[in-house]
């Protein structure tokens, strides 16, 4: 299915479309009560994650300038490991606080959290800017 969306939708869609997939198969997460089903579930959500991280990096090479993409991609990546880092921590403390069951909520408000971010940011992602941040882009070195 995402295969026959590259054709034909341009990729700040297509990150909305990764993204709101990964956030609707976090919901199995809430019911899986055995062992099998949650192996199951975390399969299924899993297999979102790649399609997601591709067209986001798809997108930093199309909107970062050229002489700029190395740094475009740290930041990326930077943000990527304190969101793993912060998630990991509140998950944990979730879990020790309210239970192992009610972990899994954490994953349905960030995947949540994330489409309305993406959905607020169309705009910028198809490359057309807001007026205000039109001049405050950052310049290349020469």
């Amino acid at each position: 299915m995402l295969g026959a969306l590259n054709l034909r939708t341009p990729l700040h869609k297509q990150l909305l479309i990764a993204v709101s997939i990964l956030a609707v198969t976090a919901l199995p997460l809430l019911i899986a009560d055995t062992v099998p089903l949650l192996a199951l579930a975390v399969f299924l959500s899993g297999i979102a994650i790649s399609p997601t991280f591709i067209t986001a990096f798809g997108l930093i090479e199309r909107r970062v300038p050229e002489s700029m993409l190395t740094e475009g991609v740290t930041w990326v990546m930077t943000g990527i490991g304190i969101g793993m880092a912060f998630g990991a921590f509140l998950a944990g403390w979730v879990v020790d606080n309210l239970g192992a069951q009610n972990g899994f909520w954490l994953s349905v408000a960030a995947g949540v959290a994330a489409v309305l971010t993406i959905s607020l940011g169309q705009r910028t992602l198809s490359g057309g800017r807001p007026e205000m941040a039109a001049g405050a882009l950052p310049q290349a070195a020469e």
